[in-house]
């Protein structure tokens, strides 16, 4: 449980300080920023490497028991594009969130080995096209193992997207454009972070569901609980 007080700096600001659990305190610039804080580096001041367990970690659980769980959690389903040799080319993840709106920034996990993740982080470009329950074809397409995963047959062509740095899929339930504003290399993954700079949305009429993944299977919407 954190509990906080204001006090003076040395240098004459005022900090909000924080102790968590009567551990140790940590001094905040501008305040806390949804959960997170920045330790001060004033001399007198707790800094933040002096607040890391250089403990052991502990193990993880067994591979089979994280990937059960990882199963009953749904998702929806997009496509991460790119353009391999100057052609449209699109992998299908569940890897995907929002990350904030002010800047708007997604981010997506990819697998590092992928030609998808190779380029996106040479180009410093990507897309990410939202699937619709009609799309199930093209997801399976874009999941393949070992197989090209060009999309030009599946793409959008004019229009918005010539202004697009990344492919659209036609019919998607939206379109985000984003350029690469930073990665991060975890175990055998990379995760992207992309600010998003231009979006495409469907005409107001398309009411269409999405398409989710769920326990290894593609699934739609069902009906809304009240």
């Amino acid at each position: 449980m954190a509990s906080g007080r204001t006090e003076n700096r040395p240098d004459g600001a005022r900090d909000r300080t924080y102790s968590l659990d009567g551990d140790f305190t940590v001094a905040t610039a501008e305040g806390l920023l949804e959960g997170d804080f920045t330790v001060a580096t004033t001399p007198g001041y707790v800094e933040a490497e002096e607040l890391v367990d250089t403990g052991e970690a502990p193990a993880g659980v067994a591979d089979n028991v994280f990937k059960a769980a990882m199963r009953v959690l749904p998702s929806g389903v997009v496509l991460a594009t790119t353009r391999v040799d100057g052609r449209p080319w699109g992998l299908t993840i569940s890897a995907c969130c929002s990350i904030s709106a002010d800047p708007p920034q997604i981010l997506i996990s990819l697998r590092s080995t992928t030609i998808s993740c190779r380029e996106i982080v040479r180009s410093g470009r990507f897309g990410v096209s939202i699937l619709g329950v009609e799309q199930k074809q093209l997801a399976e397409h874009g999941s393949a193992v070992g197989v090209a995963k060009f999309i030009d047959e599946f793409c959008e062509t004019g229009g918005d997207c010539e202004t697009l740095g990344s492919p659209m899929v036609a019919d998607a339930l939206f379109h985000l454009d984003c350029a690469v504003s930073a990665t991060y290399a975890v175990s055998d993954h990379h995760l992207i972070v992309g600010l998003v700079t231009g979006a495409v949305a469907p005409s107001a009429s398309d009411r269409r569901g999405p398409l989710l993944y769920f326990d290894r299977r593609f699934w739609s919407l069902g009906s809304r609980l009240e």
